[in-house]
């Protein structure tokens, strides 16, 4: 089965996964975020536009030499796999040839969580 195959029994319908990677300069990604949120949508069975991925470069980090903190919604079938999930977040990173780090998910009670998005004027 492909990652969404196992996580995406509801639709589309999930809310926000929010991705922050944290590394120091030397150890920044060298994939292109768009890469990465495009296999994260997939992973996670929703539309384009719902992850947030950011790459934040940091001054030092210890004791890992990159730190990824994830937070989705806490959906049964993503509570479920959550070892599945983390370890295709894992190959991907590998085949990218990111080596070693340290990846956290918190899975969230929905109902705790809201988003707002707003654009340009245009006046």
């Amino acid at each position: 089965t492909t990652p969404a195959q196992h996580l995406n029994t509801h639709g589309p319908s999930f809310s926000m996964p929010l991705v922050e990677v944290y590394a120091k300069e030397e150890n920044l990604p060298k994939f292109k975020v768009s890469e990465f949120t495009e296999f994260l949508q997939t992973l996670f069975g929703v539309d384009p536009g719902v992850v947030q991925v950011m790459i934040i470069p940091v001054k030092d980090l210890a004791p890992e030499p990159v730190y990824i903190s994830m937070r989705a919604k806490g959906t049964p079938p993503r509570r479920e796999k959550v070892a599945q999930i983390l370890a295709d977040i894992e190959r991907f990173l590998r085949t990218q040839g990111m080596d070693g780090g340290k990846i956290r998910i918190e899975l969230f009670e929905p109902s705790h969580q809201s988003t707002h998005k707003w654009k340009p004027s245009k006046l």
